[in-house]
């Protein structure tokens, strides 16, 4: 029997013992390249899925405050994927305090056209492996909080993004020195 239908077949074992039932129809084994939640998984990397950047490509600029909350809502899905997601989407951001009028200005342009073309380049992370050699690397602004865990690939030897993770400041973090908002 090949060793990995065993190993895959004690996980079976494992799961009925523990309650868990698997529909055998929902299920793929042995892809090189699956479709799971959104997301491509190929060769220990991950995709956000072209059928769901297509529908960010083609979304047409908010008229509404509800347009730009499914924008958000739709591009915030794939923020892991983002450098300074909440950074980028703050002027869009704004638009949904309610005190804040609804003004689609430049700001809001830039940002709507930026998270647009930064899901769109195809970004990529890699699959985290708990035992490769691991950094968490971060930065604060007045305007946010960022940082990106890496992992280095025993490929070539780099550092490859595993996950993005950003926050808008908040009104009283903005006074805060950048040293102490680095801290959070």
């Amino acid at each position: 029997m090949n060793l990995r239908l065993l190993i895959d077949s004690k996980k079976f074992l494992v799961s009925s013992d523990y309650g868990l039932e698997i529909n055998f129809g929902k299920c793929q084994f042995l892809h090189r390249k699956i479709e799971f939640l959104g997301h491509i998984i190929e060769n220990n990397k991950l995709f956000p899925s072209p059928s769901k950047t297509k529908s960010v490509v083609h979304y047409p600029e908010p008229k509404t405050t509800k347009e730009v909350q499914r924008f958000l809502g739709l591009t915030g899905y794939f923020r892991k994927f983002i450098p300074a997601y909440s950074v980028i989407a703050k002027p869009l951001s704004d638009l949904l305090c309610k005190e804040t009028p609804f003004n689609f200005d430049v700001k809001q342009k830039a940002s709507f056209d930026e998270l647009k073309r930064l899901l769109c380049q195809k970004p990529v992370l890699g699959i985290y492996r708990p035992n490769c050699e691991t950094e968490i690397h971060t930065d604060a602004s007045i305007d946010g909080l960022a940082a990106v865990l890496l992992q280095k690939s025993s490929d070539d030897n780099s550092l490859h993004p595993i996950y993005y993770m950003t926050s808008k400041t908040s009104e009283t973090e903005r006074k805060y020195t950048s040293y102490t908002n680095s801290k959070f």
